[in-house]
């Protein structure tokens, strides 16, 4: 029989010890890592690709002939953009009385604009069915400003107007009306305080 020292029972522990922390901590690491799937499938490059070479003067006849993904980075001063495939139908309907339907895929391109701007353009590419098919259509356009309202744009070919409209001023940035500029000459009050 082999008698080990209280040392060397110690170091086995902790041995055993670290290889379960090890465990207990990589292994649900690794499932939450592989649950995400950050890389999208074939059907989805696919539909991205289509949405980023569409050329915006087939959505929008005052457009010029250049592809959406570069209408976007010019009109967004290169500002970064987020491609992702969503289900157009996703937020219409009945998702239970729809299930027999057909619902179309959408290309949903975000960008981050300056001064906590965004923009959103959503092109359908095709259907579930049958796959990213057919002349992609735009589907919906908005913006978003620094105080999270969104508004609908009407026409692709609006969509720079939006882009480059002046933010408005927020109140504490109006100059005081003329009548109020006077009172507080006259008598030191501040109209606004």
């Amino acid at each position: 029989m082999v008698h080990l020292s209280h040392a060397q029972c110690l170091m086995v522990s902790n041995i055993d010890m670290l290889s379960r922390v090890s465990i207990l901590i990589f292994v649900p690491l690794t499932c939450s890592v592989w649950a995400q799937h950050p890389y999208p499938n074939k059907a989805d490059e696919t539909a991205i690709k289509r949405a980023k070479t569409v050329q915006v003067s087939s959505l929008d006849r005052g457009l010029p002939e250049v592809s959406l993904e570069f209408f976007l980075k010019y009109e967004g001063e290169g500002a970064p953009i987020r491609w992702r495939v969503s289900n157009c139908d996703q937020l219409k309907g009945n998702p239970f009385t729809d299930r027999e339907q057909n619902p179309n895929i959408c290309v949903e391109a975000d960008i981050d604009l300056k001064e906590d701007r965004s923009a959103t353009i959503i092109v359908s590419v095709g259907t579930v069915k049958t796959g990213p098919v057919g002349a992609p259509t735009l589907s919906s356009v908005t913006v978003t400003d620094r105080s999270g309202a969104t508004r609908a744009v009407r026409r692709l070919s609006d969509l720079p107007m939006e882009l480059h409209r002046p933010l408005p001023k927020w109140p504490r940035d109006v100059p005081l009306p003329a009548g109020a500029a006077l009172l507080l000459l006259v008598d030191g009050t501040n109209p606004n305080a």
